[in-house]
């Protein structure tokens, strides 16, 4: 088949062909996902035990054990590494490289059942499953606060994530720097022999009030009434009035026997300032299949209009931004697709031809625009690897057009 004397017959095909490649290309490029990296899929989890008061052999035998053994039950397991540690343990679960990304998550799911399903001891705090660790955080502000307390500054902190949590196409945001708060009881010795009370009785007395309790329910006629039991002591208060039963049947106060105050965890694990100034971080992933110059848009939006009802002193500083960067690079890939095709254009008017010029030039735009248009349909991607792609691959077409001339 003579593909020229078809164009020429089938001309206003032709015509319409290349204005859906230019059309769809442009609205394509407005439409891509645009990022700074390609996105890598990470075919691996982390699973977490805590075991408090067990040593390092006793995680081994007691925790890491039977949670490999479920674990390696699991389908296109490629390796599971496990480290031992005193009070806890970390086991990195491994996929092999040919399982499809769109079934991680099913393979997730499995491995979060049959984590579930290990019988464990009695001393385990709790088991923990992370498929996360492949997010990026492509924009990091520093929140500080002049005149605030660690404990308001985390408040705003948590509400400004809350409301970014909400902005469409944002998949994590995570607070860096938080100090954790909790209650302190510190017993004293003298105190609690004179009155005949042992540790022991103090920490099941707390104990026993963090338990949930069902109360039933309460039958009234038609109405059905459910009864609840508010013994959760959460305030500091609370917990000093507690009652603790001493040897010879008397009821003893907390507060006569520990000191308990509100205090943050020591030592400190992580901490951030910025200029100085004692901050918090505000970490933001998102999704791989939208624009990071639009998200990082509505981001900055909404965290301007968030300032504005936060008191004085309250502010958001861009630490890492990475939507400008994604911003400078297709910049850079347009500026060079313009000054490629007028200087192939300009070149080739001088050396071939007006017409040859002008037929290369306007080849170059149309294949380019059209090449977009398929990688949007094949779920593409504009990044630094496509664009690199995209720069090579122009030398090659300007070439290619001059030997077919």
């Amino acid at each position: 088949m003579d593909l020229g004397k078809w164009a020429f017959n089938n001309s206003k095909l032709v015509h319409f062909i290349i204005a859906v490649l230019l059309i769809g290309g442009l609205f394509s490029y407005y439409k891509l996902p645009k990022l700074e990296d390609p996105e890598i899929v990470v075919r691996q989890a982390v699973v977490a035990g805590i075991y408090p008061g067990a040593s390092a052999h006793e995680v081994e035998l007691e925790l890491v054990d039977p949670l490999e053994k479920a674990i390696r039950q699991m389908p296109d397991i490629e390796s599971v590494e496990s480290k031992a540690l005193a009070d806890m343990c970390i086991i990195s679960v491994t996929l092999t490289s040919t399982t499809p990304a769109n079934e991680l998550e099913q393979h997730w799911d499995i491995l979060r059942r049959k984590v579930a399903s290990v019988q464990l001891p009695a001393g385990v705090s709790g088991v923990s499953v992370r498929d996360d660790v492949g997010d990026v955080f492509g924009m990091f502000y520093a929140i500080t606060g002049d005149g605030l307390t660690d404990k308001q500054l985390s408040d705003y902190a948590e509400y400004i994530k809350r409301e970014v949590s909400l902005i469409e196409g944002v998949k994590r945001v995570s607070i860096y720097g938080k100090r954790p708060e909790g209650i302190r009881v510190t017993m004293h010795q003298d105190k609690m022999a004179h009155m005949g009370v042992s540790p022991i009785e103090v920490i099941q007395t707390l104990n026993a009030q963090s338990e949930t309790v069902y109360g039933g329910y309460f039958e009234n006629g038609n109405h059905r009434v459910r009864v609840t039991v508010g013994d959760r002591t959460t305030e500091v208060e609370d917990i000093a009035n507690l009652i603790v039963q001493g040897h010879e049947q008397d009821q003893i106060r907390l507060s006569d026997l520990a000191t308990v105050h509100k205090e943050y965890d020591e030592p400190v694990r992580n901490s951030m300032s910025y200029d100085g100034k004692s901050a918090l971080g505000l970490s933001i992933a998102t999704l791989s299949s939208v624009d990071v110059t639009k998200i990082g848009a509505e981001v900055d939006a909404c965290i301007a209009q968030l300032e504005q009802n936060l008191p004085v002193g309250v502010e958001c500083h861009k630490v890492f931004y990475q939507p400008e960067r994604v911003s400078d690079a297709l910049s850079t890939f347009v500026i060079n697709l313009i000054e490629s095709v007028l200087l192939v254009v300009l070149v080739l008017m001088f050396c071939m031809g007006f017409r040859s010029g002008i037929i290369i030039g306007y080849s170059l735009v149309v294949i380019v625009l059209g090449s977009v248009l398929v990688l949007s349909g094949l779920d593409g991607t504009l990044q630094r690897v496509s664009l690199g792609a995209f720069i090579l691959s122009m030398g090659m077409l300007v070439d290619n057009a001059i030997v077919v001339v």
